[in-house]
Order: structure tokens, then sequence, then C-alpha cells
């Protein structure tokens, strides 16, 4: 399984940080701003880098933790499936957790766990995704018991969703039985589709939640649908790292099917 999930909509997770303050979290602040503005000029790579820096130094900060995860899922997403990839994801899910575990009830270490667990997922290894999906779930319905707009969140449930339903027969079995994970038994296309404009709705200036909606319809045969939201993607600004990639892989994947179809 391998929901897409990267971005949050908590305005603390995608801008640089406005303002800095004074006292012993100054320069842990002044860290992450900079992570931040490596991150927004198309540098995931140095703002990966100097987070880890800074923590490798012994900051604990749950910001830089995040942060860096963040960087190491979009340097993932902006390269082709390969064994880098998956070492950039296991990078990410680190970072998170650690984030986590440093503030175990804060909702964007909790996001990026779900964002960097559901990029991790792979479908040539299906009881590590069996494991990934019930984590990516459990943060994000603890997410969404406290804020029902998130919009990252309900992108992440209906990525999910999706990837059960295309789950083998038997990999939904295990993940009900053994991990007692109820979507593994009630997952469905309309809870999918509902999910995904959830999160467009909420946040329409993210690529990501656009072109996986994009996605969604593609998979489900939906082309009328698809089409409509192929054309939405041209007014989608580009503000991440892997934003026009994933949108140029997005019409080109389907503008090719429809070419085909004609």
């Amino acid at each position: 399984m391998r929901p897409a999930l990267l971005s949050l909509v908590l305005p603390l997770a995608f801008s640089a940080s406005a303002a800095r303050p004074q006292g012993p979290h100054a320069d842990g602040v002044a860290m992450a701003a900079q992570a931040d503005s490596l991150y927004f000029a198309s540098r995931p790579d140095r703002s990966l880098a100097l987070c880890e820096r800074e923590i490798a130094a012994g900051s604990d900060a749950v910001t830089l933790q995040w942060r860096a995860a963040r960087a190491a899922i979009a340097m993932g997403m902006m390269i082709p499936e390969s064994p880098r990839r998956k070492e950039l994801y296991d990078i990410a899910l680190a970072h998170a957790r650690g984030g986590l575990a440093l503030a175990p009830n804060d909702i964007v270490a909790r996001y990026w766990v779900a964002a960097a667990a559901g990029r991790r997922a792979h479908r040539d290894d299906p009881i590590l995704s069996i494991k990934l999906a019930y984590e990516v779930y459990e943060q994000v319905t603890a997410i969404l018991a406290v804020d029902t707009m998130h919009a990252g969140a309900h992108h992440a449930l209906g990525a999910l969703n999706g990837e059960v339903m295309r789950a083998p027969a038997f990999v939904r079995f295990i993940a009900g039985r053994m991990l007692r994970m109820d979507l593994a038994n009630r997952a469905n296309w309309p809870d999918a589709e509902r999910e995904m404009r959830r999160a467009v709705a909420l946040d329409p200036s993210m690529m990501m939640f656009a072109v996986d909606l994009v996605n969604l319809y593609g998979r489900a045969g939906k082309t009328a649908q698809r089409d409509s939201a192929l054309v939405r993607l041209g007014a989608v600004p580009l503000v991440h790292p892997m934003d026009r990639i994933i949108r140029d892989r997005c019409v080109a994947r389907w503008q090719g099917v429809a070419a085909k179809s004609d």
C-alpha cells in the first residue's frame, strides 16, 4: 500500500516561521525558519542536511524532526522508484517517529508519522505495508478526533481507503484479523472519494491533494471526473519542491490513457 501522503494543512507545517521569539528557543526557531527557506526554494536536500546537523548537535526540537521528515519525503517523491527512494522514506519515518516521541500529542508530529509511513509502505512487502498502514490509520484517526477540518488527515484517510481496496484479498484478511484494522474490512471507493474531495475542498492550494484525486478517479475508471480534475490542476500553485514533477507525471499518465482510448 502506498497512500500518497505528504503535506499538512496547518500553517505551522507549511509556512516559514513569521516571528522569531527571543529566549532559549530562539536558535531552534531560527534553524526551523532556515530549513523552511531552503525547502521552499526547492532545496529539500539542503533543508534535510541542516535539520540533521542540528539534531546531531543535540537539538531535540520537534519542529526540526518533522521538517527533516518533510524534506526526505519530498526528495523521495522527486526521483523514480528505486532503492534510494525507499532509503529516503526510511529516513523520513525515523525522523517523524523521533518527533512524535518528543511530543506524543502533537498534531503536526502525528501527521508526519502518517505521511512517512504511508510513503514507505510498498506492495512488494505486504506484511510491512500492513503494519505501516495501521500506523497511518492510528495517527490520522487521532488527528481527526481533535481537528475534523484537518485537510492532510482527510487526504491520508482517503488515500488509505483507496490503497486498501487495491490490496490483494489475503493482505486485507491479514490486516483485518491480525491487526484488527477495521478499515481493511470496510474500505470502499465512495469513502476514498469523499475523503479526497474533502481534502481538496479544505486546501485547494495543495498540488498533491489535487493530483491524488485525479489518480483516484483514473484508477476507478471515472473518466469524466478524472478529466475535469486534470483540468483543475492548472490552477493549483507550485509551492512544494515536488509539485511540478508530480503534476507533470499525473498529466502525462492520464492524458496518455485518454489518447489511447480515443
